[in-house]
């Protein structure tokens, strides 16, 4: 007789099977295999669902040379599932047919330009993207000026051309804020390590070469491998210091303080002041543009006369004022509105002197009314008979921004920089040497509860005790990029380098239209603080909480 295995036996075998089996799974935690295989199909589908929506949004903007409507837009989403009820599209979250999986509609189109590999995408996400507008240029047919496009954030999604960082293309991001009838032009400057290569403590322009940075790591997004120095030096890779943000304002660099990039005024400010008048004949510019005062509300435009006249501690309180209700950043979630720091000049300038920006000389704003009032107006150039050194009271001796020759006057050398870094106003920075006094001037600068919002220069030491003193400075287009403390022509550019002192402790920095043989973007001055008819200033934003 044929022996088999009785019942209890078979249920023991299979119940210590399971055991095993499950003792395995445990064991394998994170490396379970089907857990990976499932979240591998996950993000597989939706991958595919996202390329699949990206690729009919494709096929609806050629139908209609470039446009689509919101409304169009969530035709097409709701192809693919049901959308939640948000008021804005781009704040709807998209739970799929297939899968039922959940997707932002930010997520789905936040790519589709095909750059943020490139650098750090726009953070857009503390905009009222209801007076916020994505804006691009275009040229006309006559090909004598790029005409601006808009598109409002809370209507539908950037245009294809919005931003591109790619060497070489270098469109930077540009967005329009409208709070209280108050335009302002920002541009991105995503996160990135740098690398004096030539030039270091020179005042012939050398070479920078740059590493935009994942995120808020210190990563280079090419895959590339650097090791960070932080410190001034020929050959040194530094994180750009403008990408710290001191949020607890004690001097440390704590968690979530670092920044993915910036959004710095693409002109010099302006005001809202009545006098203040867009493509102002010489007539209209008898006027400092607004005055030493905290009552007007801060502008960033082209084509109208700049903001001077006001004191630093006045330039700093309406800089901070922007968020507040009725400036141009009214209504937005954890925007930090300043006044530029010297740091985030130099962040701006570098990246300008590289392959990413301009990489070579940037042409001045030569225009004043006269040396009394001064009158720059903002994002001019000179034409090509005016050349890019000479001053002029003549304004058709200058083409504006937008128009062709304008570019030169860009951090870019195309429309989608940064203008009137070079000439125009000197502008005001919040850096300071601190072996000054404060007074009525810039007090705001001295104050410790500010400090997260200024670069302080402390010590002293040789013949040129202030300059010298502080070498171990870095990023901030001064020791890196000159070889005098005190010279016309120290500064990269044989530009302006005049450090501050006890008696004017305040950084000013790009130079003056009127005074144009010693401006450039790598110019520095110093000067009291106090408020004259050719000192201007301009804002930044940054997305953290104060």
């Amino acid at each position: 007789m044929k022996k088999g295995i009785s019942l209890i036996t078979l249920i023991i075998t299979i119940v210590v099977i399971i055991i095993l089996a499950a003792a395995v799974i445990l064991t394998l935690g994170d490396n379970n295999p089907i857990d990976k295989a499932k979240e591998a199909r996950r993000i597989s589908d939706i991958a595919n669902i996202k390329e699949e929506i990206q690729m009919d949004v494709l096929g609806k903007q050629l139908e209609n040379i470039g446009d689509i409507s919101d409304a169009t837009l969530q035709e097409i989403l709701e192809n693919y599932g049901t959308l939640s009820e948000e008021e804005n599209l781009m704040d709807k979250t998209l739970t799929t047919t297939k899968g039922s999986y959940e997707i932002k509609v930010s997520d789905i189109f936040k790519s589709t330009t095909g750059t943020h590999e490139v650098a750090n995408a726009p953070d857009i996400s503390g905009f009222n993207k209801a007076n916020t507008y994505y804006v691009a240029y275009n040229l006309n047919e006559e090909k004598t000026t790029y005409i601006e496009e808009e598109i409002r954030m809370s209507e539908s999604i950037a245009q294809s051309n919005w931003y591109d960082y790619t060497a070489g293309i270098n469109h930077w991001a540009n967005v329009k804020t409208t709070g209280g009838g108050n335009d302002c032009y920002w541009v991105w400057i995503p996160r990135y390590a740098y690398c004096i290569t030539e030039g270091y403590q020179s005042n012939s322009a050398g070479t920078i070469e740059v590493k935009f940075l994942q995120g808020t790591t210190n990563k280079p997004i090419d895959g590339s491998s650097i090791t960070i120095s932080n410190s001034s030096g020929s050959g040194n890779w530094n994180v750009h210091p403008a990408f710290w943000f001191d949020k607890n304002n004690n001097g440390v660099e704590d968690a979530g303080e670092q920044l993915a990039g910036i959004w710095v005024a693409k002109f010099e400010a302006s005001s809202n002041s009545s006098d203040v008048v867009e493509n102002p004949s010489p007539e209209q510019l008898v006027t400092n543009g607004g005055g030493n005062t905290t009552v007007l509300k801060v502008r960033v435009k082209p084509n109208v006369t700049s903001w001077r006249g006001i004191n630093v501690n006045n330039m700093f309180t309406v800089c901070r004022n922007l968020t507040q209700t009725g400036n141009s950043l009214e209504n937005t979630t954890n925007l930090n509105s300043h006044m530029m720091k010297n740091t985030e000049w130099g962040v701006v300038a570098y990246l300008s002197r590289s392959v990413y920006g301009k990489n070579r000389e940037v042409w001045n704003n030569p225009y004043y009314n006269n040396t009394t009032n001064h009158s720059p107006i903002t994002g001019l150039c000179g034409n090509a008979t005016n050349g890019k050194d000479n001053a002029t009271t003549n304004m058709s001796n200058t083409v504006k921004y937008n128009e062709i020759g304008g570019e030169n006057a860009s951090t870019t050398g195309n429309v989608y920089g940064i203008y009137d870094m070079a000439g125009g106003a000197w502008e005001y920075v919040a850096g300071i040497y601190t072996g000054g006094t404060s007074n009525d001037n810039r007090s705001n600068l001295w104050d410790s509860n500010n400090t997260k919002y200024v670069n302080k220069y402390t010590k002293t030491t040789g013949s040129q005790s202030t300059y010298c003193g502080n070498t171990d400075k870095y990023g901030d287009a001064v020791y890196e990029t000159s070889n005098s403390g005190y010279s016309d022509t120290g500064s990269w550019g044989s530009s302006y380098s005049s450090f501050p002192s006890s008696s004017h402790s305040v950084f000013s920095r790009g130079g003056l239209a009127s005074d144009i043989r010693c401006a450039g973007v790598f110019a520095f001055n110093h000067n009291t603080g106090g408020a004259y008819t050719f000192y201007s200033f301009r804002p930044v934003v940054i997305s953290s909480k104060p």
